[in-house]
């Protein structure tokens, strides 16, 4: 029997003294390996301390590009035209306010007419409202014509407001006679172009899709299992460029490939993704409370449990974790404290003497 086995049998007989004399199971009896430091090396065992866990294991997934709904704007027909000029195209990049379609509708001339008339109304009734309410005071007329008087500049009022309504719903831009400018309503890229000149639309019909982006969204399809790694606000990184973000959601149903949509807004700062692109993306580990990293190599198995050695003044404790996710190389577990110091090689031999006892 070589030293270091006849030191592990003086201690089991020790400990079975003290069962057998006090009936009390000493906490060592069971977890504790007495282990010296020239045994530590001639056993070829070296430890590592245990580091805190800020996130779990990346996932690696493919995702798609996605337009940000919140980025995008739609500029629309307000009434019947005719298409007379497309001042940009698909693909091109427009600031605020930039001209993008000129339409010509036979409407606008009329809702500019009601306009003014109602302009000119509303500034007469309201001249006569205050004219009336001065007489009224030096009491030159009745209480009935003021009132008379009051209610026509309300109603006047009330009628360029509707009039001011009609021609912003033809579309807001730049007028002259028939024929209006519709703008930019914010800087982007022209994503989409469905109209020609010479084409006639209708009231409502979308004409051109601005997009802005530098915010884009990534939907990241995920197994049942690989959702349960995943949380909103964990961070999010694009293989192979800077552009990052984080989870902002999981959908709550499967889609026909049976998979859970998450999807992350991520912001681009070279602009080196577009709409529709494929890319590889990394899911930082879901943030977990009380969990730290120990290389894999730390893991013993016993059974179904998992243990690893943690080196103490005596030697090593047996101490049972439990694994909330593994990895090639590492695995995030609990049951251990950040700093513990866990055998990484010389484990087999450690594992043998446990299992003797």
């Amino acid at each position: 029997m070589s030293h270091t086995s006849g030191l592990f049998s003086k201690f089991n007989l020790v400990t079975v003294l003290v069962i057998l004399f006090t009936g009390i199971i000493p906490a060592f009896a069971i977890d504790q390996l007495m282990v010296k430091a020239d045994q530590k090396t001639n056993l070829g065992i070296i430890t590592t301390p245990v580091e805190a866990q800020g996130n779990g294991t990346a996932l690696i997934c493919m995702a798609r590009v996605a337009l940000s709904n919140t980025g995008v704007r739609v500029v629309a027909a307000g009434g019947p035209a005719l298409i007379t000029q497309l001042h940009h195209q698909v693909g091109d990049t427009v600031k605020q306010g930039t001209a993008l379609i000129t339409l010509s509708m036979p409407g606008l001339a009329e809702a500019q007419n009601n306009l003014t008339q109602a302009e000119l109304k509303a500034r007469l009734a309201a001249n006569n409202s205050q004219r009336d309410e001065k007489l009224f005071k030096e009491g030159l007329i009745s209480e009935s014509r003021l009132r008379n008087t009051q209610s026509e500049a309300q109603s006047t009022q009330a009628g360029l407001v509707a009039a001011q309504t009609a021609l912003a719903m033809l579309g807001a831009g730049k007028v002259h006679g028939s024929t209006i400018t519709l703008t930019s309503p914010i800087s982007g890229v022209i994503t989409e172009g469905t109209v020609e000149p010479g084409q006639r639309v209708d009231a409502g019909m979308a004409l051109i899709k601005v997009a802005d982006l530098s915010t884009l969204l990534l939907e990241i399809p995920l197994t049942v299992t690989q959702s349960q790694q995943v949380a909103p606000g964990q961070l999010v990184k694009i293989q192979g460029c800077a552009a990052r973000g984080r989870i902002t959601t999981l959908l709550p149903h499967l889609n026909n490939a049976q998979s859970v949509l998450a999807r992350a807004r991520i912001t681009d700062p070279q602009k080196t993704l577009r709409p529709g692109q494929s890319v590889e993306v990394s899911i930082a580990g879901k943030q977990t409370a009380k969990t730290v990293s120990v290389p894999t190599t730390a893991l013993v198995w016993k059974g179904a449990a998992a243990y690893v050695f943690v080196e103490n003044e005596n030697g090593f404790m047996v101490a049972p974790v439990q694994i909330i996710r593994r990895g090639s190389s590492h695995a995030e577990v609990k049951g251990l404290t950040a700093g513990n110091k866990v055998a990484v090689q010389g484990v087999a031999a450690l594992k043998a003497q446990w299992l003797e006892k």
